[in-house]
């Protein structure tokens, strides 16, 4: 019988948020992925509970077989609304109305969509693909299939009004997401999405083989820079991000040691004052 220190140890997992958060600062990196302390910083924001809130309606209305109304989509709305973060009732009641638009406009583009005979093959799901040292995995919010077969990645964004195909194009997720689809889907032609759900504007485009390859090269190095990185001698350093970063006081907290430490190395000895 296989005792525990034999069985096979579970490969590591990075999303593209967790290698972005990475990218962006590695102490913030291992705030929230190493020491796990997240949940004391974090604070719940009005733009996320709104955006939570439409992908649940947009993820039930999906599965069950988009047979609802527009109605019964505000009506789920208002069932699965989150109200974590909003600054006041009257911020929340307006966001609300405007999700309530937005839904009943998502209805209707969907009907296009029917006519066009594009079918929705998967909502909220979570992907993945080996790359040697980790798995690349991602939470997609649409797939859809196309009658010529490709397959779509669609990324809602909530708090956009527009968007171009080269902001697409380099964007990391979406090209995450290309990558993993591609290692499911081999033969298959796979497009990137991403649809403003305020204006209904999407744009859409597509890596080719040489890209995609040259992308899993890249990624792979930078997933290995990550799992590799020794955080124990990590030490915080200003940048331009900090005003905004959840764990700046933590941060704070330390630049104040450390310059306690040199007032005290500096401070004069007794016989040097004399």
């Amino acid at each position: 019988m296989p005792t525990a220190s034999s069985a096979k140890t579970r490969k590591p997992s990075l999303s593209p948020t967790r290698i972005l958060s990475y990218l962006e600062c590695a102490v913030k990196y291992k705030y929230v992925y190493i020491d796990k302390i997240g949940r004391f910083y974090f604070k719940a924001k009005p733009q996320l509970s709104f955006g939570s809130s439409l992908h649940h309606v947009l993820q039930t209305f999906h599965e069950q077989g988009a047979s609802h109304t527009q109605e019964e989509m505000v009506s789920t709305l208002e069932t699965q609304w989150i109200s974590a973060g909003y600054t006041s009732k009257e911020e929340e009641a307006k966001q609300r109305e405007t999700g309530a638009e937005i839904v009943q406009a998502y209805h209707s583009a969907h009907q296009e969509r029917i006519i066009a005979q594009v079918e929705t093959i998967a909502t909220e799901k979570t992907i993945s693909c080996d790359l040697g040292a980790f798995k690349l995995s991602g939470r997609v919010d649409r797939i859809d299939k196309h009658p010529d077969g490709t397959l779509e990645i669609v990324d809602y964004k909530s708090g956009r009004w527009e968007v171009a195909e080269e902001q697409v194009y380099n964007d990391f997720a979406m090209r995450c997401y290309q990558l993993i689809l591609s290692d499911l889907y081999p033969d298959t032609p796979i497009t990137a999405t991403i649809y403003c759900l305020r204006s209904g504007i999407s744009a859409t485009t597509r890596l080719d083989s040489e890209e995609m390859s040259l992308f899993r090269e890249e990624v792979t190095l930078l997933g290995e820079e990550i799992l590799n990185y020794d955080y124990t001698e990590l030490i915080p350093e200003p940048i331009e991000v900090c005003s905004e970063c959840e764990f700046l006081r933590l941060c704070k907290r330390y630049w104040t040691q450390e310059q306690r430490k040199e007032w005290i190395v500096d401070e004069p000895s007794p016989e040097e004052g004399f």
